[in-house]
């Protein structure tokens, strides 16, 4: 027997038009007004619905602002963004906790596959838990919820959706059950002002790596005249991080940055070359991506912070992190940040995911002939399914076909598909077995390659649904982007698997 509050989430998610992206955030002993500042909206520009949505239709799918809708739930106040998640975010949190009454929690879940409830009480973010591998959980107290817990069916226990799963753990913590039909009530809501980030995260104050006396200089004046000096230090870091030091192209790089003049043109080339002879060793290859984006920027700034590397060492990746706040809060209003969107449920919808990824591409794309953007399409839609390891599985071969020839996809609506990419669906599918009776019947190699499946599924089904716009501009664009998620973001392999084939 389920959990009964899950399976109620469950349902009202799964007829929500707004589940694939949304944030949900409840706080307690304030008003409207002090909850819309915590946010970083004006109390005084609240909007009934109808003239919100007038202000949002002014805007491109992608291009809108943050947005909150306000509601009360008994003695809660409940903070809605659908594709938005500022709720999630430590600053708006500890905001929210100080003006209420030192509680405050969000349940997230984005187009790129981010699913956690985040709980805060005073100053401090307790816990951050992963609503599909519940075991994955970071906060100054991950234990804090351990007591509400019991019987919850995260990752897609039971067939429930994770995202009921952490409402039902939030219905625990504040003994209140959201109606069901909540977003159709006529709710007020705000264009929010982004609250911008801490420039050292919660967790990194008082580290010893923020002692550094260039960091120190940085935090007491993050200014655009030091954002140069900020590019070199951290490429400089990525380099060290990277064990690249001892590569010319690189010191020409490092030398050119400390001096704020711009490598020689014929460095590209050979930062090309050496990207290539590193093929295989990913992490390398995504370092010198980051070097790369650092000498030669785009329109961009804050490209030059590019973030492919995953640095290593501990002390280096806050380093790294706190300048490109620093760089983040010196060109604000220069390189604004533009959050990944869900596709929209009616108006025209516009590129989800990582808008960058496609811009480099778009006028490439945009040049193609109708008939090649619609090869092109399908190619992407069945290479997703392929990367996701769905393409193998019986429902999913005749949706594949139908893509192939043109035709309408055979599912009544993407609910019904996603259902059949729940883990305990993509565990039997692939197994043979249920969920509950797999013990210790598969390898550790077969069980990461499940949780991998189980990950890539979502982007995977938004990708060939992305292929029936009427455009088929805005059909590849769409496509792309999401296709591209299925590769962990590796543009380059993507196209060159893609211009190997139509190019």
């Amino acid at each position: 027997m389920g959990d009964e509050a899950a399976e109620y989430y469950d349902r009202m998610l799964v007829d929500a038009e707004w589940g694939e992206a949304f944030c949900l955030t409840f706080v307690r002993s304030l008003d409207d007004a002090a909850l819309i500042t915590a946010f970083g909206g004006d109390p005084e520009k609240i909007m009934q619905p109808a003239d919100l949505a007038q202000v949002l239709d002014t805007f491109r799918y992608g291009d809108e602002p943050a947005t909150l809708v306000v509601a009360t739930v008994a003695a809660w106040h409940v903070g809605i963004e659908i594709n938005g998640d500022q709720g999630a975010r430590s600053e708006v949190l500890r905001r929210l906790a100080a003006a209420g009454d030192g509680t405050a929690l969000s349940v997230v879940r984005d187009i790129n596959g981010r699913s956690e409830l985040t709980y805060v009480t005073g100053d401090r973010t307790q816990l951050v838990l992963d609503s599909l591998r519940p075991e994955r959980r970071s906060g100054s107290a991950p234990e804090v919820l351990d007591a509400l817990l019991a019987g919850l069916p995260f990752g897609y226990r039971d067939d429930v959706i994770p995202e009921a799963a952490a409402l039902a753990l939030a219905e625990r913590v504040t003994g209140v059950r959201l109606p069901f039909d909540l977003m159709e009530q006529d709710l007020p809501g705000v264009v929010l002002t982004v609250v911008p980030d801490d420039l050292v995260p919660e967790g990194g104050q008082g580290l010893a790596a923020l002692d550094h006396p260039f960091v120190r200089r940085m935090l007491a004046a993050p200014i655009p005249e030091n954002v140069p000096a900020m590019v070199a230090f951290r490429t400089r870091l990525i380099a060290e991080d990277a064990g690249l030091l001892g590569e010319p192209a690189v010191r020409e790089i490092l030398d050119a940055l400390a001096a704020d003049r711009p490598p020689a043109p014929e460095v590209r080339g050979r930062l090309r070359e050496l990207h290539e002879r590193l093929t295989g060793e990913l992490q390398a290859m995504n370092a010198v991506q980051d070097l790369a984006a650092a000498a030669f920027p785009g329109d961009d700034p804050m490209e030059r912070f590019a973030t492919a590397y995953a640095i290593r060492d501990s002390d280096r990746s806050l380093q790294a992190v706190v300048l490109r706040r620093c760089a983040r809060h010196a060109l604000r209003g220069t390189a604004p940040a533009r959050p990944a969107r869900a596709p929209a449920p009616t108006a025209a919808r516009r590129t989800p995911g990582n808008p960058g990824a496609y811009d480099a591409v778009a006028k490439e794309f945009a040049a193609w002939q109708p008939e090649k953007q619609r090869s092109v399409t399908r190619w992407l839609a069945r290479r997703a399914f392929e990367v996701a390891g769905l393409d193998t599985l019986d429902w999913a071969r005749p949706a594949l076909e139908a893509l192939d020839k043109g035709e309408p996809l055979p599912f009544p609506d993407r609910r019904a598909v996603f259902r059949l990419i729940s883990a305990a669906a993509l565990v039997t599918a692939t197994t043979g077995l249920p969920l509950d009776q797999l013990e210790n019947r598969l390898t550790e190699q077969q069980r990461a390659d499940l949780r991998e499946r189980i990950d890539r599924a979502p982007m995977a089904v938004i990708t060939i649904f992305n292929t029936a716009h009427a455009d088929p501009a805005q059909a590849l664009a769409d496509t792309y982007t999401t296709a591209l998620e299925t590769f962990d973001g590796r543009a380059e392999d993507l196209l060159a698997e893609l211009r190997a084939e139509f190019c």
